[in-house]
């Protein structure tokens, strides 16, 4: 729309990450160079972890650019939401491997014996699995199996797992110690740094073929940096919207009020100020109190429940009891901890996030409890762990990885049922 009226070929702050605009900040040079040390070292497995929007992908496509040659094949997969079975098919898709195979098995063997003659021929392959902190944990276990496909020299599959922070809490799980003990290159991208925003900035101008008269104020760029706080997708975002402005006023010169009335158009009535990042961690910070509070609420009043059973597991005698004033590593006799995710009013809600967890792996149970208004709560277990200090290490992950504000550790003192599922 703009583009004409400031003389670029394109626009310069497009969201799709095209390894052309790739800038190489300090922190994305060290993490660029991570990985080709790694490819080049056959180091395994590598881990890149990093915020939202902090340029992960767009890495990943100028690491591509960068490997694909004659001797190196990759790939890759962007939406790993796929069962183990899946995602071996769109491995062996991805290496243009035209597979008739039915079972898992069928499916690794087909893969093994591609990278056997890779091998022979002397080729590097390369699987690179972005927004990894999307898969499953069954399916993390999987991947680690991929690790073995090996000659008595060298690892036959180099992996190289993106994903957002979210990815290195579900990595310290204990289930997935095995697959966490096998990363032997790590690093977390950074934002970038306030002095890096305008030469961030002019590089995309530049690649978008700005001839160096598109100019942003000192004011205007404090404004991008306030906003975005260096996550270069923010950035875009803000870019973006300065420049629209600045084609209305037909101003080549991108002031801070500019700025801040494409942010007013970003979101919504109110303009965000320099301080708006302390303003949300407080918002945010508030928000966590009154959650806390309303936990301790719920646990005073929807204390006994009776368990009954869910998904082919259930649990017979006494409910579970409250006791996270615990300290004892081992519960004693037939009881063991578990893991409560929330109370819920209706036995659909419950199920229904029963079905957002049940990758874990972990055993599920589902107890009903009487409410003080005399109606039934429907309390959601999550796990039978024989110390308390793993239940503390699952108790925090669910909290920081998967949302669940209300999560705690309970003792019970019952007996798994002879009919549970394995």
């Amino acid at each position: 729309m703009y583009e004409e009226f400031y003389g670029l070929k394109e626009k310069p702050f497009n969201l799709t990450p095209d390894p052309r605009f790739f800038f190489l900040s300090e922190n994305h040079r060290g993490a660029f160079e991570h990985l080709l040390y790694g490819i080049k070292e056959r180091e395994g497995f590598i881990l890149i972890t990093g915020e939202v929007g902090a340029g992960k992908t767009t890495l990943c496509r100028a690491l591509l650019n960068k490997i694909e040659s004659q001797s190196t094949d990759s790939a890759l997969v962007l939406n790993p939401m796929f069962s183990g079975q899946e995602l071996l098919q769109c491995i062996l898709g991805d290496f243009g491997i035209q597979s008739k195979a039915m079972t898992k098995k069928e499916l690794l063997d087909e893969l093994n014996q591609f990278l056997l003659n890779q091998q022979a021929a002397n080729r590097n392959s390369i699987l690179i699995i972005d927004e990894a902190q999307n898969l499953p944990l069954p399916v993390l276990e999987e991947i680690r199996i991929l690790s073995n496909l090996e000659t008595e020299k060298e690892k036959l599959l180099q992996i190289i797992l993106m994903g957002q922070v979210e990815l290195k809490e579900k990595l310290s799980l204990p289930r997935l110690r095995q697959l966490n003990q096998r990363i032997s290159i790590r690093y977390h991208l950074q934002p970038l740094g306030r002095e890096e925003v305008p030469r961030y900035i002019q590089h995309r101008l530049t690649v978008a073929g700005s001839s160096g008269d598109i100019h942003f104020t000192q004011g205007a760029l404090r404004e991008i940096y306030h906003y975005s706080q260096g996550i270069p997708r923010l950035i875009n975002l803000a870019s973006d919207r300065a420049l629209l402005g600045g084609y209305a006023e037909q101003n080549r010169e991108i002031q801070r009020q500019t700025v801040i009335k494409g942010l007013k158009s970003l979101e919504g009535e109110e303009a965000p100020r320099s301080n708006g990042p302390f303003k949300q961690r407080l918002t945010l910070g508030l928000a966590a109190l009154a959650i806390f509070f309303l936990g301790i609420f719920s646990a005073f009043f929807f204390l006994d429940s009776e368990i009954f059973p869910f998904k082919r597991r259930s649990l017979h005698s006494s409910p579970p009891s409250a006791d996270t004033r615990s300290s004892q590593e081992r519960p004693q006799g037939n009881s063991f901890y578990t893991i409560q995710l929330g109370s819920y009013k209706t036995e659909a809600e419950a199920l229904e996030v029963a079905e957002r967890v049940k990758s874990t792996g972990y055993p599920l149970f589902l107890a009903k409890a009487d409410a003080a208004d005399g109606g039934t709560r429907h309390r959601l277990y999550l796990g039978q762990f024989a110390q308390r200090a793993e239940a503390d290490e699952v108790e925090r992950t669910f909290k920081r990885v998967e949302g669940f504000s209300e999560v705690q550790v309970v003792l019970t003192s019952t007996q798994l049922s002879k009919k549970a599922a394995p």
